[in-house]
């Protein structure tokens, strides 16, 4: 996570464009390079050719064409200017917005008072907040608009229209889902094929489900806090006592204790075990939850302790490995390997850090190496481009000519080492 990410949420094209001009800005085939301590910096490099200039801490630009990604950063991170793939997306201060080129989908935000822009459809919105305001998508919601919220609002989630008077105190919502509420005193609801309840909000609170075909079944579920509740369904039992502190449940694939949450969990399923006392030790084995982009089942062994301050762990398929240790801030030692069919690995990239002294990184035999590195979180390529040459007193990089390039002093002395190679 950038620093750039305490102001805005980040677009995932703005990501990837930060991380497109972080290889543009060291990578390529140098054919001019000139520096001034850490204050001034020039750059141009093939394929593209793409450049890169800096007048630290003020401003900073990369312009790769060759991936369609140009990047600039104000006093970073108070401004920032990203482009990749026919998108852009900025910020400055509490402002930020975004476009694209193929569609006529334009944003501009002063976050949290005001929004404006045009959708997909070609349909402008706006809203000064708390006043008035329509926005077709905010969050989870659609089409959602306000009047001198919270006194009236109204939205929907998959086509189910939901209007709230006094939010969250009186609401009520649409057919198929249909559900009032006047909280916290009575409330009910219709999810999908349940029947949800409250009186006096959240002391008593129960549910009905029909069978249906990806939850835990029919059956019926109550609580009263904060001294007991219960679930049961055809796939489903759980028990639970002082909750959420403890409790037991048991489906047709996994058990869990909590005993006492947060400190003691532990759950036993057929594709996943993981134990943790927290704030001590945790130990996940298994296939991790968030690997529905991966195009390959990834298997999962982390052993953490002190929570988060130590880990070690793995992420290993068929056709990769990447291994991980941390002791932050301290170290961290990262692997990535490539697997042939006869079991045999090859190491294709690496990260290194011992902070804040050094750190190396070396992708498909080529190495970077830094000393210092004040810097404690790996990608961040708007804090590197614009505000690490200040502590860089000596750094080194393979070019793709064989040779070595190395600078001292805030790149105040430059030189190469090793042979040129000929084509």
């Amino acid at each position: 996570m950038t620093f750039g990410s305490l102001f805005a949420i980040l677009p995932l094209h703005s990501l990837a464009a930060d991380i497109e001009a972080e290889k543009a800005r060291i990578g390529g085939s140098t054919k001019s390079h000139w520096n001034f301590g850490p204050l001034f910096e020039y750059r141009r490099a093939a394929p593209g050719p793409s450049s890169f200039w800096a007048v630290r801490p003020f401003y900073s630009h990369v312009d790769a064409p060759a991936s369609d990604t140009f990047a600039c950063d104000v006093l970073w991170p108070l401004g920032t200017y990203h482009y990749h793939n026919k998108a852009d997306w900025w910020r400055a201060l509490i402002a930020y917005g975004d476009a694209r080129d193929d569609d006529p989908t334009w944003s501009f935000n002063v976050f949290p008072i005001w929004f404006s822009g045009c959708d997909r459809k070609d349909d402008g919105y706006w809203g000064f907040f708390p006043i008035y305001g329509h926005h077709p998508h905010f969050f989870f919601m659609d089409d959602w608009d306000f009047i001198l919220w919270p006194i009236w609002q109204s939205y929907s989630v998959k086509d189910v229209r939901s209007r709230a008077i006094l939010w969250p105190l009186v609401t009520w919502r649409d057919e198929p889902r249909a559900g009032v509420g006047v909280w916290p005193f009575y409330g009910t609801a219709t999810q999908r094929e349940s029947e949800h309840g409250y009186v006096l909000w959240p002391l008593v609170t129960w549910a009905s489900y029909l069978e249906d075909r990806d939850t835990s079944g029919a059956g019926s579920s109550w609580m009263f806090l904060p001294l007991y509740g219960q679930v049961r369904r055809a796939r489903e039992s759980q028990t639970l006592v002082l909750p959420p502190f403890f409790s037991y449940a048991r489906t047709d694939k996994a058990t869990r204790w909590r005993m006492p949450w947060p400190l003691v969990d532990v759950l036993h399923s057929s594709v996943r075990d993981r134990i943790s006392v927290w704030p001590f030790y945790e130990t996940i084995d298994g296939y991790p939850y968030a690997d529905k982009g991966r195009k390959e089942k990834v298997e999962e062994r982390t052993r953490r302790y002190g929570w988060y301050l130590v880990e070690d762990s793995e992420l290993e398929s068929d056709r990769t490995l990447e291994t991980r240790f941390t002791v932050f801030p301290f170290w961290t030692s990262e692997r990535r390997f490539s697997k042939a069919k006869d079991g045999t690995r090859t190491e294709v990239a690496s990260y290194t850090r011992v902070w804040p002294f050094w750190s190396s990184t070396t992708v498909k035999g080529r190495s970077r190496q830094r000393v210092l590195e004040l810097n404690p979180i790996r990608h961040s390529e708007g804090f590197d481009r614009n505000w690490s040459p200040f502590w860089t007193f000596w750094e080194c990089w393979d070019r793709k000519d064989g040779r070595t390039r190395h600078s001292l002093f805030w790149h105040l002395i430059t030189w190469h080492t090793g042979e040129r190679r000929t084509e």
